[in-house]
């Protein structure tokens, strides 16, 4: 009598392929040798054609290379073709993101498709404005259509980023019309003129063009300010009549209405306010100065967790590595799990937005970390990336010229930090710049055009009032005016020709703003905290958002 014998045929098949791999790495019983410039790799027949239709194809048949036992691949790079044969025996291999271009090159001419699929996932899941159009090149030069996709999402909801790189100049017409006139874009009419002019600058040949451009913008709803400003300032425009002509024209129209709440600054970009007095979100207006309800959702899963914002979600990071999401344009939503941090970064994560995606570095409050992590909202995915030389706590992050800065902190001892590094994540380089003049921590940081601006913080247990400018420029500190009063715990946001900073509640009680042209702090709200009981801010447009909830 016959017997059927079952066994476990995955763990069976992981096994037959990990011997299969063992066998070549010490050349047992090869039969076929893979050549790519010097490069030899030794084989076995069988295995290539059970893995390859190219070289099932080939072995099948009569061939030279079936003859000689040897093919040569020119023209190539060696590495991948290595990773290749790898693939094909493991299921595995390793690339950086340099290298992809080749190792898809070398996929297609091996006809593997699984290779092909692994890697659109990882061009899908790491596209920031940097990469972006070697990416969507990549995937429209090997017809990766999900890259594609993903390509054209990334380029609706981060048109601004991507506007900064020098190929946005070679993005078609049709592209950019596309973006003007779309109702759901998250760009305010003033950001779509800004573009519109970037993109004009790029190439001066598209000057002919500009009508079609600027003609579907809305001009009403920006500011006379705004554009008197680009009659001064821009020199596209002051160097071109018929340029200066239509800017000039609707200048004149902003100056006969009456003035307005500049309503690029709308609901989605206020800032907010936690209270804690209440049970719902509230925000204040830069413009007006009032403070209104904004939503109901208040976040009360725990007591402790920091924060940030990008486009219509307010994200919550919380101490237990939990991660919680909210759409504050719906009227009625609600709080979101989303998938759980890799690393612990203690109970107020330090993050900040960059490309599209969350970078969370180091730890916070007492707990030190050399930890780095990224999470991309649309796959719902953490990636570890490289850790940070050293362990800090309390850096304060802010991200500029596809680069992250990280600025102060605490180090394993204790104290306040001085020091001040910055991040490039798709190279995963880390850099150490020059210093700031004092050790601080949990300082606001904010980036308008090529400077960093640090404010207030604490050192040695008090709150400072100091005012700290890096030029990226000149790579030197400069000293500003100092706040009125000390601030730590403190959130900074840059808004039209200010920086406005909220601190904890406990720490002070007065909201006040910076007059970057003129160098000279206001106070916009005294005793603001008798009022509410704030614990932190945000500002939903720049993606800065820090909450952080004493017991």
């Amino acid at each position: 009598m016959m017997h059927i014998v079952c066994c476990d045929v995955e763990k069976h098949a992981v096994k037959m392929m990990e011997e299969l791999h063992q066998i070549k790495r010490e050349n047992d019983h090869c039969d076929f040798i893979v050549q790519a410039g010097d490069d030899v790799y030794y084989t076995h027949k069988n295995v290539l054609s059970a893995g390859s239709d190219y070289f099932k194809a080939m072995l099948e048949h009569d061939t030279k290379e079936h003859r000689e036992g040897r093919v040569v691949f020119k023209d190539v790079d060696s590495e991948c073709v290595k990773n290749c044969i790898d693939f094909i025996y493991s299921g595995n291999f390793e690339i950086s993101y340099e290298k992809i271009n080749n190792l898809l090159h070398v996929a297609c001419l091996m006809q593997l498709e699984d290779v092909k699929d692994a890697v659109s996932d990882i061009l899908a899941e790491t596209i920031t404005a940097a990469s972006y159009f070697s990416t969507r090149h990549i995937a429209d030069m090997y017809g990766l259509d999900a890259v594609s996709v993903k390509c054209d999402v990334f380029f609706h909801e981060n048109i601004m980023e991507i506007s900064n790189q020098p190929e946005f100049g070679n993005v078609e017409k049709n592209h950019i019309l596309a973006i003007l006139k779309s109702g759901n874009s998250k760009i305010c009419e003033k950001e779509k003129l800004i573009l519109s002019l970037k993109w004009i600058e790029y190439n001066q040949k598209k000057k002919l063009n500009f009508h079609e451009c600027l003609e579907v913008i809305k001009f009403d709803k920006i500011s006379a300010a705004f554009l008197q400003h680009l009659l001064e300032t821009h020199a596209i425009i002051s160097n071109d009549l018929a340029f200066y002509k239509f800017i000039n024209q609707h200048l004149l129209k902003a100056a006969k209405r009456p003035e307005k709440t500049e309503e690029e600054i709308d609901k989605h970009e206020l800032i907010i306010l936690f209270d804690d007095n209440t049970d719902c979100i509230r925000s204040f207006n830069p413009i007006t100065e009032k403070i209104e309800k904004f939503h109901d959702a208040k976040f009360e899963h725990l007591k402790y967790f920091g924060s940030i914002a990008n486009g219509s979600y307010i994200y919550v990071l919380c101490r237990n590595k939990s991660v919680h999401r909210l759409n504050f344009r719906i009227k009625n939503s609600k709080w979101e799990r989303m998938k759980d941090m890799i690393r612990d970064h203690g109970e107020n994560p330090r993050s900040v937005f960059l490309s599209g995606s969350i970078f969370v570095i180091g730890g916070s409050c007492w707990v030190t970390s050399s930890a780095v992590e990224t999470f991309h909202s649309s796959a719902n995915q953490w990636v570890q990336l490289k850790d940070k030389p050293t362990e800090i706590a309390n850096e304060s992050l802010v991200s500029l010229n596809d680069s992250i800065y990280c600025i102060g902190g605490v180090g394993k001892d204790g104290t306040a930090v001085s020091s001040f590094c910055r991040f490039t994540p798709s190279s995963s380089e880390w850099v150490d710049l020059q210093p700031m003049r004092f050790p601080v921590c949990v300082s606001g940081v904010v980036a308008v055009n090529q400077n960093i601006f640090v404010i207030g913080g604490s050192r040695r247990n008090w709150s400072v009032n100091s005012l700290e400018c890096y030029d990226v420029t000149s790579a030197q500190w400069t000293s500003l005016s100092s706040m009125n009063a000390g601030h730590t715990l403190v959130s900074a946001y840059h808004v039209g020709n200010w920086i406005l900073t909220v601190s904890d509640y406990e720490t002070c009680n007065e909201l006040e703003k910076y007059d970057i042209t003129n160098d000279k702090w206001i106070i916009v709200k005294p005793k603001l905290y008798q009022c509410y009981k704030i614990y932190k801010s945000a500002i939903v447009k720049h993606g800065l958002l820090n909450y952080y909830k004493y017991l």
